[in-house]
């Protein structure tokens, strides 16, 4: 069976460009009421879809992403434990140690902050692999990503991400809620 590992590489990056702390200032959210969908365009909707539909959403998770101001996005039937990994931040399944999937066979994780979005999406068990940063200019540039902890939501508008063995693009477009 497959799985759901983040991109090493991308997960680095988004760990060392902001925050590199180990605390955790995440707000929790009890009742779990993230919502969204997020509508995919491009040459790869032919093998993961045209849609994302949000199942739990956790902000401000530093222990996993080193951004303060990021989100966590996995899909509907999946949830987020508030616990942090047991494993290394440079092991490919950090983030993935404390999602509990429904379905490992199909899925995704969304790891953003406004400048980086590393993405992994499963479908029957074929994982492919996108992102992008547009701080530094060593991967494709990410478009527009609002991410608000005030009114908390996340707006991707016309986000591309590459995926990282094909050069691909992919293109976000939604609201999601937490």
């Amino acid at each position: 069976m497959k799985t759901i590992q983040i991109m090493p590489a991308l997960f680095v990056i988004t760990m060392t460009m902001i925050n590199c702390s180990t605390e955790s200032n995440n707000e929790t959210n009890e009742e779990k009421n993230a919502k969204g969908i997020i509508n995919l365009s491009g040459d790869d909707t032919s093998a993961v879809g045209t849609s994302l539909e949000v199942g739990d959403i956790e902000y401000g998770r530093v222990d996993l992403t080193g951004l303060e101001d990021s989100i966590v996005i996995v899909p509907k039937g999946a949830t987020i434990s508030e616990d942090s990994p047991t494993l290394s931040p440079g092991d490919p399944g950090y983030v993935e140690s404390i999602i509990d999937f429904q379905d490992s066979e199909n899925g995704f994780i969304i790891v953003a902050g406004e400048e980086v979005i590393s993405m992994t999406i499963v479908v029957d068990g074929v994982q492919r692999q996108y992102g992008c940063e547009s701080n530094f200019g060593t991967f494709t540039v990410c478009g527009e990503i609002s991410i608000d902890k005030n009114s908390r939501e996340a707006v991707f508008t016309d986000t591309t991400v590459l995926n990282i063995d094909t050069g691909t693009i992919l293109t976000m477009n939604g609201t999601v809620q937490w």
